[in-house]
């Protein structure tokens, strides 16, 4: 079998396509046995977290099974896959999103201390202006607000240009995030107010309870997505 390259957005619907196109080939057959996470893995070309929650998704629906210490059999048809699942692909679409958070957090709780050594006096008066306009609440779907343009502010302000390129190739995924954290008014508010706190420390430059502040942030933003419902 040939490596496989699959594009990066939702790799695991890629992956449920390709198991799916070998099923209507015939190589792929009700009762077979799935080659082990490892082989498949090398495959497609992709992480095994990813080829996990492709497996959750038809799992979930029963087409295929896992037998502890045996491996993943094919139990039903490829044919029969819901596509309206909302609560499991929600899921892992927060789960994706949960992810990203996590990086942007050891990204942004890096940089900060270099955010108070290199923020100009102007550029902490644009930080204060974009935390001000977080009360306007949220723009159309797709469309960056203020609280994006006030992380990408603060990756500006570190003067690094890796760090800022970060946040620019990751604008959609940031977006969709943004969407959840906020899918509440009473969201806007508080979010307002731990920019705002962020934004004090960085004008007292004071790089350790700026990092705390930006830690509190993503905490407080893990919980209110966490908290929706689906």
């Amino acid at each position: 079998m040939n490596r496989q390259e699959i594009k990066h957005t939702r790799l695991y619907e890629q992956v449920i396509l390709k198991l799916e196109k070998d099923f209507s080939k015939g190589i792929l057959k009700i009762g077979d046995r799935l080659a082990s996470e490892r082989e498949s893995a090398e495959h497609f070309n992709i992480s095994r977290g990813t080829l996990r929650d492709a497996f959750r998704v038809l799992e979930s629906q029963g087409i295929i099974e896992t037998i502890p210490g045996d491996g993943r059999y094919l139990r039903k048809s490829l044919d029969e896959i819901d596509r309206s699942e909302h609560p499991v692909i929600e899921d892992l679409k927060k789960s994706a999103m949960l992810d990203l958070i996590e990086t942007r957090e050891i990204i942004e709780t890096g940089m900060i201390g270099f955010v108070c050594e290199r923020a100009t006096d102007k550029d902490i008066l644009r930080l204060e202006y974009l935390a001000l306009q977080m009360n306007i609440g949220p723009t159309s779907s797709g469309e960056p607000n203020a609280d994006y343009y006030f992380h990408h502010a603060l990756a500006e302000c570190s003067k690094n240009s890796a760090i800022l390129n970060f946040m620019k190739l990751n604008m959609e995924i940031i977006n969709q995030t943004r969407e959840k954290n906020f899918a509440r008014g009473n969201n806007f508010e508080q979010a307002q107010k731990e920019h705002i706190a962020i934004v004090e420390a960085i004008k007292n430059r004071d790089p350790q309870i700026a990092k705390q502040k930006v830690m509190e942030h993503f905490i407080h933003i893990r919980k209110r997505m966490c908290n929706l419902k689906d």
